[in-house]
C-alpha cells in the first residue's frame, strides 16, 4: 500500500474477527499483512496474515478452542477493483492449525494464516514492510495524533460493512516502554471489540504502524445505592487510556511465523 493513497485505503486493511469457543462469542479487530515466505528455489510465496491480539483467540478462561470458529466478513470487489459495500463475503475457518502466537507468551500478539482469501473476489487492502520500518522516536513526541481502526463495542457500518476510524494522541513517552514493557500508552477511548485495531502515527511526512491495541485502562469504584442492606455494585469506568502493543513486537512475531512456515514446509508439515 503506498503511502501517498494510505489515507483512502486504511478502512480496507481490517477485518472483525468473530470467534466462536466453548459456547462463546467474542468479537475483535484484526489487519492483513502479506507476509513473504522463501522459498527453496530462491523465489518467494505469499502468506496473507491476519493480526490481532492473542487474547482475542482465546475464551475468557484463556483456553484456545480447538474447534473454536473464525468467522471473518468482507466487501466483494467490483470489476473495476473497487469495494462493493454491503455485499458481503464471509469466511469460516474451523480449527486455529494455522494461528501463531507470539514467541513471548507476555507479548499479547497472534496471527492467523487467511490465505484461502486471497483468490476470491473478496476486496482488502495489506500493510506492506514500508509502514513496519522502525519509528524514530526522536520525530513523534508525547501527545502527537494517532489514527486507529476497528470494531469498538461492536459498532460498525454495518449496512456498508466498514470499520470506524477513530483518532487519538500518544499519553506515554513513546521513546520509553510502558512500565518497563514493549507497550505506550494512548488517550483514547477504547472499548472490547477494539482489540487488535492498528495504530497509525503520521511522522515525517509518512505513516507508520505505531502498534495493536491490546488492552482499555479502566478504574473499579463502588456504586452506592439507597436502599439499606443492600450490597453495594461494583462498577467498571473506562478511563479514555488505551494500552498498545508497540510495532517492534509486530515485527517479531511476522518473523516467527515465517520461520515456521518455513520449518513447516522443510518437514512436510
Amino acid at each position: 500500500m503506498a503511502q501517498q493513497f494510505f489515507d483512502h485505503q486504511m478502512a480496507y486493511i481490517t477485518a472483525r474477527i468473530e470467534i466462536k469457543s466453548y459456547n462463546q462469542i467474542k468479537i475483535g479487530t484484526g489487519f492483513f499483512y502479506m507476509a513473504q515466505i522463501p522459498l527453496h528455489d530462491g523465489t518467494e510465496h505469499e502468506q496473507l496474515l491476519l493480526i490481532s491480539n492473542k487474547h482475542v483467540f482465546l475464551d475468557s478462561e484463556g483456553r484456545l478452542d480447538p474447534k473454536g470458529v473464525v468467522i471473518i466478513s468482507l466487501n466483494r470487489r467490483k470489476a473495476d477493483d473497487t469495494p462493493d459495500f454491503g455485499n458481503i463475503r464471509t469466511f469460516v475457518q474451523v480449527g486455529f492449525e494455522n494461528l501463531f502466537f507470539h514467541p513471548n507468551s507476555n507479548i499479547d500478539l497472534a496471527c492467523i494464516d487467511v490465505s484461502s482469501i486471497k483468490n476470491t473476489d473478496a476486496f482488502l487492502k495489506h500493510l506492506h514492510k514500508d509502514l513496519l520500518k522502525p519509528i524514530n522516536y526522536e520525530k513523534v513526541p508525547a501527545g502527537k495524533d494517532v489514527i486507529f481502526i476497528g470494531y469498538p463495542d461492536n459498532r460498525y457500518d454495518f449496512v456498508n460493512n466498514l470499520p470506524l476510524i477513530r483518532k487519538g494522541s500518544i499519553a506515554s513517552m513513546p521513546n520509553v516502554d510502558f512500565n518497563g514493557e514493549g507497550q505506550l500508552i494512548i488517550d483514547a477511548q477504547v472499548f472490547p471489540g477494539s482489540s487488535g485495531s492498528p495504530v497509525f502515527v503520521d511522522w515525517d511526512n509518512k505513516y507508520s504502524l505505531l502498534g495493536v491495541v491490546s488492552q482499555t485502562m479502566i478504574r473499579d469504584s463502588k456504586l452506592q445505592i439507597l436502599q439499606v442492606n443492600m450490597p453495594q455494585l461494583g462498577v467498571k469506568e473506562v478511563l479514555g487510556l488505551g494500552i498498545v502493543v508497540k510495532q517492534r513486537h509486530v515485527r517479531e512475531l511476522i518473523d516467527y511465523t515465517v520461520e515456521e512456515f518455513v520449518r513447516r514446509r522443510s518437514q512436510g508439515a
